[in-house]
C-alpha cells in the first residue's frame, strides 16, 4: 500500500514518503523500532483495516519497486495497533484475494465496525453532500433518511468489503433501491435518462426529473448499486461499483435504462471528514440528526 496514518483512533492518512514519515512521528517510538537483530523498523496503521504494517524500503531502495510502500503485519505491534484476523483477511490491500463477484459478505461485529459507525454518524452531513456530487442526484433529506433506514435494515457496517476509505460508497452500496424520481439531477444525466425513457420522462426548468404530463403510466424511477470491486496496482488501491438507472412501467417488471461506473475517491473523502472549515447549516444539521436518530443506538453496542 502507498499511504498509511498513525492512530486506530483517527481517521486522516498520509501518502508514504520518508520526510513526512518522519516529520509526523518525530522517529520516535512506539513507530520506530529495533528488532532483536538489532535491524530498525517502521510501523504504522493501515488506513483501510486499522491493522498495524511496516513501512519497508523507507531509507534503502528496495530492488522491485523504487518506492516504499506499506506491507501488513501478521501480528500486533504494541502502542501501534491490535492485529484482528478478519479484518486483514478483508481488506483490499491483503494479499489475500477474494472473489469481487456481486456478493455480500458480512463480517463479525468489532472495533472496526464500530468506527464505521462513528464515522458515518458523525460526517454524515459530508457523505451526503459527497455521494450528491458523485452521483449527480441530489440527496435531499427524505432520500437521506430513505437511505438510511435501508442502510440499517441491511446491516451495512457489516458488509465485510466496508473499510474506513470507502465509508460514503459502501453506505451507498448497502441502500439497495432507492427512488429518484422527482429529485434533483444534474442536467446531463437528466437528460440520458430523459432520452432513454420513450418520452415518459421530462427535466424541469428547476433541475428536477418528472414525469411527462403526456404520459399516462405509473412510472418508478430509480437507482441500485452492484459489482463493487477492487483492485491494487502498485501499491495504489482503485474501488469502483456501477449505479444502475432502472424504470417500472405499470405492472411491468422493471427495466434497466441506463448504468454508469462511479469511481471511489479516497483522497476526497479523506480531505473532506478532516476539512476544519466546513461550515454548519440547518440542513446539515437535519442530517446529523437523521444519521443519530437511525443509527446511533447500535454505537458502543457489542452486537452491533
Amino acid at each position: 500500500m502507498n499511504v498509511y496514518k498513525l492512530s486506530v483512533k483517527t481517521q486522516a492518512y498520509y501518502l508514504i514518503e520518508k520526510n513526512d514519515y518522519e516529520q509526523r512521528t518525530a522517529r520516535r517510538p512506539p513507530w520506530y523500532k529495533t528488532n532483536a537483530s538489532g535491524n530498525p523498523q517502521y510501523f504504522a496503521v493501515c488506513p483501510a483495516c486499522n491493522n498495524p504494517i511496516q513501512i519497508v524500503g523507507l531509507y534503502k531502495a528496495l530492488a522491485n519497486t523504487p518506492n516504499p510502500y506499506g506491507k501488513h503485519c501478521g501480528s500486533s505491534v504494541y502502542g501501534v495497533g491490535i492485529y484482528d484476523k478478519e479484518a486483514y483477511l478483508w481488506c483490499p490491500y491483503s494479499n489475500t484475494k477474494r472473489d469481487d463477484g456481486d456478493g455480500r459478505p458480512r463480517r463479525a461485529p468489532g472495533i472496526l465496525t464500530q468506527q464505521i459507525l462513528s464515522i458515518l454518524i458523525n460526517h454524515f452531513d459530508k457523505v451526503v453532500w459527497l455521494l450528491s456530487r458523485a452521483t449527480g442526484i441530489k440527496i435531499d433529506e427524505g432520500l437521506a433518511k430513505s437511505m438510511l433506514q435501508q442502510y440499517r435494515r441491511e446491516e451495512g457496517w457489516l458488509y465485510a468489503r466496508a473499510t474506513l476509505m470507502n465509508i460514503p460508497w459502501v453506505f451507498l452500496y448497502m441502500t439497495d433501491f432507492q427512488a429518484i424520481l422527482y429529485k434533483k439531477v444534474d442536467a446531463d444525466l437528466a437528460n440520458e435518462l430523459v432520452s432513454r425513457t420513450s418520452g415518459r420522462l421530462r427535466y424541469s426548468d428547476k433541475g428536477y426529473v418528472i414525469k411527462d404530463a403526456a404520459c399516462r403510466d405509473y412510472i418508478e424511477l430509480g437507482i441500485y448499486q452492484t459489482l463493487h470491486r477492487s483492485r491494487v496496482e502498485e501499491d495504489e488501491l482503485a474501488e469502483m461499483m456501477d449505479m444502475v438507472f432502472t424504470l417500472k412501467v405499470g405492472k411491468e417488471a422493471p427495466t434497466e435504462i441506463y448504468r454508469q461506473t462511479i469511481g471511489f475517491d479516497f483522497n476526497y473523502f479523506n480531505n473532506l471528514v478532516n476539512f476544519s472549515h466546513w461550515k454548519p447549516s440547518a440542513f446539515n444539521d437535519a442530517l446529523l440528526a437523521l444519521a443519530k436518530e437511525t443509527l446511533g443506538d447500535l454505537v458502543n453496542n457489542p452486537q452491533a
